[in-house]
């Protein structure tokens, strides 16, 4: 990427979805100057699971951009992402995944653990606070599963993440997830207040320190020399939410 001053300003969009990746270099005005396409297959290493190495998200990140910036003069000005989701990536303190993401509602592993819950908490409670009923696609009944059939990865676990907030770490060192995305961690967030709700999430998050939450227009961080390096974005560039 150059950074002269003829280079076009132009902004990256990256989405991370179950059977591809895709990215976009757009100018100001709505312009697509770039497309590139990455497509992948998820795992399925049981009947009802559904899962995938965090660690292919940030290298077809990876490739998506310098094949955008590859094919345009430009500077780039800010980074877009968002992916498939709710899905549960579980790291340590480093942010070393300690396993395969669990994705969203199409794995459907923690149906008994669905149960368990609203007859612990309340089905019309859970959905009074948290603005829907738990579902395959709850992050809760995902967490409760790992804890109970994985407890020594969930032991170790330390950080949450998914595609999106994933993609935001790797570039920025930031963690955070957007409130969108945040919803969707039933049972663990209240639609009223806007935040985690400690007396369910400290529960079944366990030691896992939840993300800081902000919209999806905000600037999550800066994008980190080492990113810089590994996609050739510049380190002015800002890193968003999806």
């Amino acid at each position: 990427m150059t950074s002269h001053s003829a280079a076009r300003r132009a902004v990256v969009g990256v989405d991370i979805g179950t059977s591809s990746s895709k990215g976009v270099l757009v100018s100001p005005d709505g312009t697509v100057l770039a497309q590139s396409v990455v497509r992948h297959s998820v795992d399925r290493p049981h009947p009802g699971w559904v899962e995938m190495d965090p660690e292919v998200w940030w290298r077809e990140f990876t490739t998506l951009v310098r094949d955008l910036l590859g094919s345009a003069d430009v500077t780039v000005e800010a980074v877009g992402v968002s992916g498939m989701g709710p899905c549960v990536a579980v790291t340590d303190e480093a942010g070393e995944p300690l396993r395969p993401a669990l994705l969203y509602g199409i794995d459907t592993r923690a149906t008994e653990q669905i149960g368990e819950l609203e007859a612990e908490l309340g089905r019309e409670e859970i959905l009074r606070r948290c603005g829907s009923v738990l579902s395959t696609q709850a992050v809760g009944p995902k967490l409760a599963w790992l804890a109970r059939h994985e407890p020594g990865v969930f032991a170790r676990a330390r950080r949450l993440f998914m595609p999106s907030s994933w993609l935001v770490h790797r570039l920025t060192g930031e963690y955070v997830l957007d409130h969108h995305s945040a919803s969707q961690c039933t049972p663990l967030y209240d639609t009223g207040a806007l935040d985690w709700y400690r007396p369910w999430s400290d529960g079944l998050a366990g030691r896992i320190e939840l993300p800081r939450l902000a919209w999806s227009g905000d600037v999550a961080g800066r994008v980190s020399p080492q990113a810089a390096e590994a996609t050739g974005l510049s380190m002015a560039s800002g890193s968003m939410l999806p």
